[in-house]
């Protein structure tokens, strides 16, 4: 009877063990630092068309539209993308800027793609006066692929872009700063039946948009996060529409100090799925 006993205590106590495991909050922090050690190759570029480099300086310029380029190896500085709709292929790429700046900025529609299979970083470090991002968009981004993607911003925010759309099958991790975003823009848009997994991370804002945020599908892991989605809240006249709307997408929430802040009524959350990992 009492092996017996004793034996039932210890599978209680494996059990027990177990739930708490599953629900302990879950930390996410990108080293991105020390991953640069397994990028030795320095920058590589294909095609080499229409592509300038200096010494902390690259530019892809191409004279007509619908370009695209592959980029892998190690590179310190910025890389500019200045013609609309070019696409950049990230394969086993390390972009870093530690001058504080951006270590991609693209001024022009552009799309960022992980290439499936591989792992790739974009970081900003170094003393940086102004709130810049590590990726930067002046106009539209887009984060698409099926490998793994890193956007470390240690300076303010991780992305920065006016207009963002993410797709693909891949990875994505964006880690801004307390006193910026992992993703801030005018307005995020997510359309149906993408499956990538996001995650945005130990930042003031996991996404803020001045305007609106529209997901309709996507796997979003919410972690660490003073606010977790925001827009603004100012509706006045002449103001643009503001607000998140989330008719699907699956969204993991932990340690975040507020779910989201929007203007009064404008969140509409029905469509979507809630994991609370606290």
């Amino acid at each position: 009877m009492k092996k017996k006993l004793i034996l039932t205590l210890i599978v209680l106590s494996f059990l027990f063990c177990a739930c708490v495991e599953q629900t302990t909050p879950v930390k996410i922090r990108i080293d991105a630092v020390q991953a640069k050690d397994s990028y030795k190759q320095q920058i590589a570029i294909s095609p080499m068309d229409f592509v300038t480099i200096t010494k902390h300086t690259i530019t892809i310029a191409p004279h007509e539209e619908n370009k695209t380029y592959t980029v892998s190896g190690y590179f310190n500085g910025q890389i500019m993308v200045k013609t609309k709709n070019t696409t950049l292929k990230l394969d086993n790429a390390y972009l870093e800027n530690t001058s504080g700046k951006a270590a991609l900025r693209c001024t022009a529609k552009t799309e960022i793609s992980s290439v499936g299979g591989t792992t790739n970083y974009i970081v900003s470090r170094g003393r940086g006066f102004a709130k810049n991002a590590a990726l930067q968009g002046k106009r539209s981004l887009i984060i698409g692929g099926s490998g793994t993607l890193y956007v470390d911003g240690r300076i303010c925010h991780a992305v920065e872009a006016d207009n963002v759309k993410i797709k693909g099958s891949g990875t994505f991790y964006l880690q801004g700063t307390k006193r910026g975003s992992a993703l801030t823009c005018e307005s995020l848009e997510v359309e149906s039946e993408k499956s990538f997994n996001a995650y945005l991370l130990n930042s003031r804002n996991g996404i803020k948009a001045d305007g609106t945020i529209s997901i309709a599908s996507g796997n979003f892991y919410l972690y660490n996060n003073e606010v977790a989605l925001k827009t603004e809240i100012d509706t006045g006249a002449g103001k643009k529409a503001r607000a998140i709307t989330l008719t699907g997408g699956t969204f993991h929430i932990t340690g975040n100090g507020a779910l989201y802040i929007t203007a009064i009524g404008a969140f509409n959350a029905v469509g979507a799925t809630f994991v609370n990992e606290d």
